[in-house]
């Protein structure tokens, strides 16, 4: 085979010598992949564990792999997380959101509801679509290599977005108006911790929440871009912040 494939798979006991794999992976590997027995294959849990695996035998609807190894990643100390706090978008950006974020390094999303939020989701379509989502982060961490699936939380309104500023060392919030440039902001408080990153919807922010994220600790910033779509502002400033810190020692 040309490459090898990697499966995003249920916690795996770590004595474990085999594993057997559930019907949707097993008719991947199978029917999809067209594995063998004998063919070796990627898995990867929510724990940021990656096994190095071996189709053993398949039989139906269900196949049984020997595990050869695991490996497990792990954030070391000092190192710095970045959360997205996304303004929901309309249609399906969202799914390019999530994407794009997971690909760049994002480990947190946080999907708000905000005053010019065009997409105002109902309670009875809320567990649907953070499944769908879910499923989007795992196959994006499936596609580019990350054993770490980023953390998803629930759709959540502004006034409780703001109460989760004190979780971050650093919150950004890029604004169109006149505001510090993103690099001024980063070279004077030198992120090393937790960086939270806040991305409006299609209208902008509104100065009442501007006020309001200032107050709670939010640092306003002008990009030197011209004015993104929302669905491109996380993936320019996450790309940033990620450049600014890999020049950054320590």
């Amino acid at each position: 085979m040309s490459f090898t494939p990697r499966l995003f798979l249920p916690a795996i006991s770590k004595s474990s010598k085999e594993i057997q794999l559930d019907a949707a992976v097993s008719r991947y590997l199978v029917k999809v992949l067209r594995l063998k027995e004998g063919n070796r294959f990627l898995g990867f849990d929510a724990q940021s564990h990656q096994y190095e695996l071996v189709l053993k035998k398949t039989e139906g609807q269900m196949a049984l792999a020997e595990v050869l190894g695991m490996t497990e990643h792990k954030k070391g100390e000092g190192v710095s997380l970045i959360a997205l706090a996304q303004s929901l978008p309309k249609f399906a950006k969202m799914d390019l959101i999530l994407r794009q974020g997971t690909e760049l390094g994002v480990n947190r999303f946080i999907p708000l509801v905000t005053q010019r939020s065009i997409s105002r989701p109902d309670d009875s379509g809320q567990e649907h679509k953070h499944e769908r989502w879910e499923k989007i982060l795992v196959e994006a961490c499936r596609q580019c290599g990350r054993n770490d699936v980023p953390m998803l939380d629930p759709v959540t309104d502004w006034n409780k977005g703001l109460e989760i500023f004190k979780e971050f060392d650093l919150v950004l919030l890029p604004y169109e108006k006149e505001a510090p440039g993103l690099w001024e902001v980063l070279k004077s408080s030198s992120p090393q911790g937790k960086t939270l990153i806040l991305i409006g919807p299609e209208g902008g922010w509104s100065p009442e929440e501007v006020r309001q994220a200032q107050e709670k600790g939010a640092f306003p910033v002008h990009l030197p871009t011209p004015i993104l779509r929302t669905e491109t502002a996380g993936a320019a400033v996450v790309s940033m912040v990620q450049f600014f810190l890999s020049q950054t020692p320590g």
